[in-house]
């Protein structure tokens, strides 16, 4: 058979929900594949994907760097119910596309690591070889992929020789070659309340460690101390600009992941009523908040001609409170 159609209908459906993030709506059609009616805060937050880091890279532009999610929410996500993970890799293209139709042929969707520059629908000039995508079938025939993508509702072709070239890419901390992970069955543990409990521990002792200066609430206090610097810098417009668009727009949902991240605690208080009782899904807010408003400032400041940050340290500062707070309160829970 050539053409491999098998898991949606001629209409296209699938158990696809647009959502506001790829890693999270991507794990979250997974699990909808296989019979779990879970929502993707829910996903976001099993996988303890809140993150923080500050990075800075004098050869590149931006120059300086902050990311806001965990960098290993899959495996988080799937080891926490009880399952293996591990990226599937590949030595070549055409060794991982075989892989990837044999999966297919055998009815199981799969995420994909991708990059952007490669997906026509995207149209863009950018590199990003850490986007997560899913795929559906496949038709031999035509020559494309059927895929899944984040806030996209439809199903979206993806020419063979595209998808040859999305899937293996170099670039910074990524190194995808052709990773993909589609599992025959998941296995699920029976005790939710606890998967809940020690994801939000977890989350919370990785953003307050103080092993690493670039990570988590030190990141941020380091932020704070080279922000006074950022005036001088060749490229200041784009690091203020990029630093927004990151925080607010590249798919967080709002506020740095912390908007669907508050909106997971909200329906894990079901399971664990402590977190409504202890103000931890308020406290949240507040913290979504204080990067949303870091965000503008940013954004304030990239279209001024001067680069004035007094007003970005002030929110920083803010910001450093809000998230100390919550995750010292939230260690505290369990």
């Amino acid at each position: 058979m050539e053409t491999r159609m098998s898991l949606f209908s001629s209409s296209g459906n699938v158990p696809h929900h647009p959502g506001n993030h790829c890693a999270s709506t991507g794990i979250r059609n997974i699990v909808n594949f296989h019979g779990f009616s879970w929502t993707e805060p829910l996903c976001f937050g099993i996988g303890a994907g809140l993150g923080i880091w500050y990075m800075g890279f004098p050869n590149s532009s931006p120059s300086r760097m902050i990311h806001v999610r965990s960098v290993d929410i899959e495996k988080q996500f799937f080891t926490r119910i009880g399952n293996n993970f591990i990226w599937e890799q590949f030595k070549d293209p055409a060794e991982a596309e075989d892989a990837l139709c044999r999966i297919l042929d055998q009815g199981k969707p799969a995420i994909l690591q991708s990059d952007i520059y490669h997906l026509p629908y995207y149209n863009t000039t950018t590199h990003f070889p850490g986007h997560v995508i899913t795929a559906w079938g496949y038709d031999r025939i035509k020559q494309v992929f059927y895929v899944t993508d984040t806030e996209r509702e439809e199903i979206l072709t993806v020419p063979f020789k595209n998808m040859r070239k999305a899937r293996f890419c170099k670039d910074g901390y990524f190194n995808i070659q052709g990773n993909f992970y589609a599992p025959g069955k998941l296995t699920m543990t029976d005790n939710l309340p606890k998967i809940i409990l020690d994801s939000i521990l977890f989350n919370s002792q990785v953003l307050m460690d103080k092993k690493l200066d670039f990570q988590g609430i030190r990141g941020l206090q380091k932020w704070k101390t080279e922000l006074t610097d950022w005036k001088d810098l060749t490229d200041w417009k784009w690091s203020a600009r990029f630093a927004y668009q990151v925080i607010e727009k590249r798919g967080t949902g709002g506020g740095g992941f912390r908007k669907m991240y508050s909106e997971f605690l909200s329906e894990a208080s079901d399971y664990l009523p402590r977190i409504e009782s202890m103000g931890l899904t308020e406290m949240m807010k507040e913290t979504m908040s204080a990067w949303s408003d870091l965000a503008i400032s940013l954004k304030t400041v990239s279209d001024d001609d001067q680069p004035d940050f007094s007003e970005v340290e002030k929110k920083l500062d803010l910001l450093i409170k809000r998230e100390s707070s919550y995750h010292q309160t939230a260690l505290t829970l369990g």
